[in-house]
């Protein structure tokens, strides 16, 4: 299918938990490879929490923001959340920078997922349209009859840094728009500098 494109979500949803949670542990998959996830202090302002996954099977190393709220409920969504993440082969540090990003949207609606849903990203008005891979999530929030999905686009590194340095930036689903604020954006500037080669 070809689609395109921090407030605190505790109040609203305190079930809510798309992703595992943020710890300092390291644990063991199934298939062999390890998760390291911690939070580093990126910023003056405050911690940037990053995850990094090495998959051994693969030898490759996941790098992801954590999820950003971009929006609260509005129409039929309760919640929208991206969490961009890159990846590169073996454990060392970064030798160049990535060509693809994943960008990851959250998304927790009311009702039925649509299988021709159509999103575009607008960055300072040009419309950018990304191919991507779309899961369900069955009941996200438990005792409410709601559907999560997660979307992930396939982002070229140019395309992130440009949202990055634009005015504006939405992200329009269908009909319903959702457009990023600084704090969303500062946290996109800040997950870029971890892309620098080392």
């Amino acid at each position: 299918m070809r689609t395109s494109r921090y407030l605190s979500l505790a109040k609203l949803l305190p079930a809510l938990s798309l992703l595992p949670t943020v710890s300092s542990s390291i644990t063991t998959a199934r298939t062999g490879s390890f998760t390291e996830t911690f939070a580093v202090s990126h910023t003056q302002a405050e911690s940037l929490p990053i995850a990094t996954t090495y998959d051994s099977m693969k030898d490759r190393t996941t790098v992801r923001l954590k999820p950003v709220q971009i929006s609260a409920a509005k129409d039929k969504y309760i919640s929208v959340q991206m969490s961009p993440a890159f990846s590169f082969s073996g454990r060392i540090p970064l030798l160049s920078r990535p060509s693809i990003i994943d960008f990851e949207l959250q998304t927790v609606v009311k009702g039925r997922l649509r299988t021709d849903l159509y999103v575009v990203f607008k960055v300072d008005g040009e419309e950018i349209f990304l191919s991507s891979n779309r899961e369900a999530i069955k009941r996200p929030v438990p005792g409410r009859v709601w559907v999560g999905e997660r979307l992930v686009f396939r982002m070229p590194y140019e395309t992130f840094v440009k949202i990055t340095n634009a005015a504006t930036v939405e992200i329009k689903f269908d009909a319903v728009t959702f457009a990023l604020g600084e704090e969303q954006k500062h946290a996109l500037r800040d997950f870029l500098t971890y892309m620098t080669p080392r």
